[in-house]
């Protein structure tokens, strides 16, 4: 049996990179790449004998800039290798690869279904509580720069706070939420979503 910790972080890195090839704006390769070469050296360290695994290769990186258009690229490129060679890995240990296609690290929820009639209605279904420990953990993973994920961070604490007051102002929700949304590397959108399902689960209907 694969170590769970292992088999986290190798989860984590694949969904890290496909969600960063959605993102438009060009974003560098280095930090997910360095994450990707240490999971694969983990594995490989525990797994000696495996000789596919050893003819895995670690994967450099490239610092996207407009400026040069073939960086962009070649940083995709690079993502597009990583979750390839995550999903490789997966099926030397018979890992399910589809269960890699579901970012589940924070919470276990189910997606929102909005239907636009007359009236909107929105049918929410969520197996726990939101975690907001785990929603800044999620950022400190993100490849954000050090100052942005200080700030996304004090915008959660902030929601957190806001919402948990006797006298919320539900505009501020929207706010926060907002303003969550614009911060890249996949995250921003993410925790717009968990602030979201949290405020739903507080009475408040933060979708736009």
């Amino acid at each position: 049996m694969v170590d769970s910790y292992l088999v986290r972080s190798l989860k984590r890195i694949h969904d890290q990179a496909a969600e960063t090839l959605e993102v438009k704006e060009p974003t560098s390769s280095e930090t997910i790449a360095e994450r990707f070469n240490q999971i694969l050296t983990d594995f490989q360290d525990e797994y000696p004998d495996n000789e596919r695994l050893h003819q895995i290769e670690p994967v450099e990186g490239t610092t996207a800039s407009l400026r040069r258009a073939h960086t962009v690229e070649a940083a995709n490129e690079d993502l597009r290798e990583i979750k390839l060679r995550t999903e490789q890995i997966a099926d030397l240990f018979d890992l399910d690869v589809a269960d890699f296609e579901q970012v589940d690290d924070i919470t276990e929820i189910r997606p929102i279904v909005i239907q636009q009639n007359t009236d909107v209605t929105q049918e929410t279904d969520v197996s726990q509580s939101i975690d907001y420990t785990q929603i800044t953990d999620q950022v400190d993973q993100a490849m954000l720069g050090a100052e942005d994920a200080e700030e996304l961070k004090d915008l959660i604490r902030e929601f957190q706070s806001e919402i948990e007051d006797q006298d919320t102002d539900e505009s501020r929700l929207r706010d926060l939420v907002g303003r969550a949304k614009q911060y890249g590397a996949g995250v921003g959108t993410q925790v717009a979503a968990k602030l979201t399902m949290a405020g739903l689960q507080s009475g408040y209907d933060l979708i736009p």
